[in-house]
């Protein structure tokens, strides 16, 4: 992911990403280490603050991912800024039981 002055990086004092800043209008947008949306855009400080208390956690929440146009429940086993691999919550769907990754730029990924 390249990121310019409209995205910044928040870490955690031992250096983990825990997600992005998106600048959006002269606002800021949460977003997850993998650009998946938080919150709608609010002040730097409260987005700052929405992805330090809810950056990391979230990865661990039930997700609704538009796959082939189909709305799936998933959870995400591994995350990076480009890629996800994801599991169907749905325990009759066939698939691998290590789950499925897909490109970031093609899945449009986001809390229900």
């Amino acid at each position: 992911m390249t990121y310019s002055d409209t995205t910044r990086e928040i870490r955690r004092d031992d250096g983990e990403l825990v997600g992005l800043l998106r600048c959006e209008a002269e606002q800021w947008r949460p977003l997850t280490v993998f650009g998946a949306s938080l919150a709608e855009p609010t002040d730097a400080a409260h987005a700052e603050g929405v992805v330090r208390e809810r950056g990391l956690s979230s990865l661990a929440d039930r997700w609704l991912a538009t796959i082939d146009g189909e709305s799936v429940d998933v959870w995400l086993l591994e995350v990076r800024p480009d890629r996800v691999r994801l599991r169907r919550h749905d325990p009759m769907a066939t698939q691998s039981g290590h789950g499925e990754w897909h490109e970031v730029a093609h899945l449009n990924l986001r809390l229900p």
